[in-house]
């Protein structure tokens, strides 16, 4: 078992500030987040799992696999106790356990602390954007658990720890069939080498964990639900065309700048190197770059799934300088370094906790239609509640609102993607049609950022009433 040591400390001071400060730094502000807590709530309240959407009064009754249940009941209890900042401070805790589980992944690949450092910080840099109060954040840590489990033999009984993991998984996040299908590749290699050299009780310990596994997947609410999700997603059968996370990264953009940073140094690594991999370990790197440039929710997996691999490439060629007679310095010369981080790190994180727990200091002005909700909530309800709104404020309706309004539209994108087409942003881009679709939705209340084009024809419209108006967000009610 690896010892702290001083040497260590920089790789503890790295973590510690990547993990706390930038989190810090972020405001509560992922869209998706809100209705994750109202979820949460609800389930701790009703002591049931909706299977119905009681949110939407679009989809209202529709049938809802909430495979993120048990996240949700999670990060609900974390804000009914402690707020916004602990909410902050959860996703601080989580990153910096994703990242101390991804420097423990690569150093069982390289024996070069600096390099380790650099790897780790490097991977995880990659998908820093989705660093949120998100279940996804399980499914990273997961992930890499996973790896951690694989790298060992996987002939050991060890390897059954996978049969909890999968069950714990599958509640809190549908990223469980992403590590199912790695595992099984890697054990189906594993197995077949087993097989050529007469090992077949090995072989059939990997087939019992895989058939296991499936199984815990079952153990929770709406099981067949939950062991199908992932494959509407998979399939394409739920469009995700209005949903940015689901599009392909633009390369050029700052943010993007280490995932590009990334692809490089692992192809010169890959070059330089020339490290044997497994063939399943190929499948998995070409599976995983393959679905980070078609989609930018699968940059962080790329990461991870390419920080060990990094790392076993970046050794050999290591190794080959040393075979050569060169040598690298340790970490033990860098205590300069460690008393830099020890000083500024805790400090910037004191600096830049927030002061106040509120909603007003910890999430970003402007970007949520707050006073527009505290109004809807102060007045009459208007008809019987039914909410057109802008897709990205969905889910922050719903934790405002609810149950006094229902939305039209939310993030949830297995629910809405019959909602999810271009006639929305026809409507707020006011198409000619635009009047067609109101009609069909039949709101009673529209509220909508100030600067889509739609607002200025429906402040013209006599069917619709201008019943508030701020600098974020209007609100239209229908005439009398």
């Amino acid at each position: 078992m690896m010892k702290l040591k001083l040497r260590h400390a920089l790789a503890v001071w790295i973590i510690g500030g990547l993990g706390f400060l930038l989190p810090i730094l972020q405001h509560v502000s992922d869209p998706d987040t809100w209705w994750h807590l109202k979820t949460g709530q609800l389930i701790w309240t009703s002591r049931s799992v909706p299977t119905t959407d009681p949110f939407s009064f679009t989809t209202a009754g529709e049938r809802w696999i909430n495979h993120e249940w048990l996240t949700q009941v999670f990060f609900y209890q974390v804000f009914a106790h402690f707020g916004f900042i602990g909410l902050i401070v959860m996703k601080a805790v989580l990153v910096t356990a994703l990242l101390s589980s991804l420097y423990i992944l690569v150093r069982r690949y390289t024996k070069h602390e600096f390099a380790a450092i650099g790897i780790m910080t490097l991977c995880a840099l990659a998908g820093v954007r989705f660093w949120n109060p998100r279940p996804q954040l399980f499914s990273y840590l997961f992930v890499i658990g996973l790896l951690i489990l694989l790298s060992k033999s996987v002939r050991s009984k060890a390897l059954w720890l996978a049969v909890p993991m999968f069950w714990l998984w599958s509640n809190l996040h549908g990223g469980w069939a992403f590590g199912f299908l790695v595992m099984g590749m890697v054990l189906l290699e594993s197995a077949v080498v087993a097989i050529r050299e007469g090992k077949r009780s090995d072989a059939l310990r990997m087939a019992g964990v895989l058939v296991c596994s499936l199984l815990a997947v079952l153990a929770g609410p709406s099981p067949i639900g939950r062991l199908l999700y992932p494959i509407g997603y998979f399939s394409g059968r739920i469009p995700t065309n209005l949903v940015l996370e689901f599009r392909s990264p633009n390369f050029l953009r700052p943010g993007m700048w280490p995932y590009d940073l990334l692809v490089l140094v692992l192809l010169t690594a890959m070059i330089l190197g020339r490290k044997r991999m497994p063939i399943s370990q190929w499948a998995i790197l070409l599976l995983t770059l393959f679905l980070s440039v078609r989609s930018i929710r699968h940059v962080p997996l790329f990461g991870i799934v390419a920080a060990p691999v990094l790392a076993m490439q970046i050794n050999a060629v290591l190794e080959h300088y040393a075979e050569r007679g060169r040598s690298f310095r340790e970490l033990q010369g860098w205590w300069p370094v460690n008393l830099l981080l020890l000083l500024v790190i805790p400090a910037l994180i004191v600096l830049k906790m927030p002061r106040v727990n509120t909603e007003e200091y910890c999430v970003r002005y402007g970007m949520y239609p707050a006073a527009a909700c505290q109004f809807l909530l102060d007045e009459p309800i208007r008809g019987e509640g039914r909410l057109l709104n802008d897709y990205g404020w969905g889910g922050f309706l719903i934790y405002k609102l609810y149950p006094k309004y229902k939305v039209s539209i939310d993030g949830r994108a297995d629910l809405h993607y019959g909602h999810m087409t271009a006639a929305i942003r026809d409507f707020e881009a006011m198409s000619p049609e635009w009047e067609a679709f109101v009609d069909s939705v039949n709101p009673d209340v529209i509220l909508l950022p100030i600067n889509k084009p739609v607002v200025n024809a429906l402040r013209e419209d006599p069917d619709w009433l201008l019943v508030y108006e701020d600098d974020v967000a209007v609100v239209f009610a229908r005439s009398e």
